[in-house]
């Protein structure tokens, strides 16, 4: 197949390149490629816009835009590594800090829900946690047919993540996943349904998933905030942070909401630290769409993107 073939050879480019060559590189068409997207180049305007609290014609919106689509590039590049890449190799390239706060929730039997958004390198996050010796599932989307997803899948499995594809037997996994208890990571920060939780983002409502913080009513586990940065030796530190309070009061609704809240603070804060690293270049704030009320907690909304 065509695609699989495409991968193996950018792989094969991207191993041939040393990383002084090969991130340049990266950034360099990643800010060719903001000139040439013009409608993803609007979206990261609007984007950055509302979390610079900017106009989106500011110097900074743009330059942070720009930056972005660099990084993006930059991560791609560790995406196509990632078929080959050893353990070690994951393990030189990946810095975790708070190890002892995932050592401590799994003391707890019930495994862990980490979220974490699309900054910096979400992918190499999760197969981190797999070769420093945790168990992890990741519940993702498809990618394009053509056989990169069974590509991507085997790559992954390779170094001890599993995969759980997101559809309507996701739930189920989930569950079996934190009974054996694993870890389990969603990427939460970019949702494209309709009944998803409303919650203020950058002082402007949006939608998110309300799977983690059901799954964490409905199992007892922990929600554990985790992201990774690339620093400017392209190495990258990931922190591991104390987990999320889960509201408990007892109304189903509300403690959804209000842990939902609590996530979206997580993201804030990450983002502002880093904002050319949050690599979203869709639109976040729909406000175009009624508010739906949450997706009942026995299935949860689970759109990780």
């Amino acid at each position: 197949m065509f695609l699989p073939r495409l991968f193996r050879l950018g792989n094969w480019v991207m191993r041939a390149l040393p990383p002084r060559v090969r991130y340049p590189l990266a950034a360099v068409t990643g800010r060719c490629a903001f000139y040439l997207m013009p409608r993803r180049r609007r979206v990261a305007f609007e984007n950055f816009a509302q979390v610079l609290g900017l106009p989106w014609s500011d110097p900074l919106v743009k330059r942070t835009a720009h930056h972005a689509f660099g990084n993006y590039f930059k991560m791609f590049a560790d995406f196509m590594l990632m078929d080959t890449l050893k353990p070690e190799e994951i393990r030189r390239m990946v810095r975790p800090q708070g190890r002892e706060q995932i050592d401590r929730v799994l003391e707890g039997g019930k495994g862990a829900i980490v979220v974490t958004a699309h900054v910096s390198n979400w992918d190499i996050l999760a197969a981190a946690a797999a070769v420093y010796g945790y168990p992890i599932s990741a519940v993702t989307s498809d990618l394009p047919s053509g056989g990169i997803n069974e590509l991507m899948i085997a790559s992954r499995e390779r170094i001890g993540m599993k995969m759980i594809p997101l559809g309507p037997g996701s739930p189920r996994q989930i569950l079996k996943a934190l009974g054996r208890n694993e870890l389990v990571a969603l990427a939460s920060d970019l949702y494209s349904g309709d009944r998803g939780v409303r919650v203020p983002f950058f002082n402007r409502p949006a939608l998110f998933p309300s799977g983690p913080a059901a799954i964490a009513l409905k199992t007892g586990a922990p929600i554990l905030p985790v992201w990774c940065r690339r620093q400017t030796d392209n190495v990258y530190i990931a922190e591991i942070e104390a987990p999320i309070e889960v509201s408990r009061t007892g109304d189903t609704q509300r403690d959804i909401q209000v842990t939902t809240e609590r996530i979206v603070r997580f993201f804030e804060r990450i983002i502002r630290r880093e904002p050319d690293q949050w690599l979203v270049f869709m639109p976040v704030w729909r406000l175009e769409q009624a508010p739906q009320p949450p997706a009942p907690p026995m299935q949860p909304v689970l759109d990780p993107s």
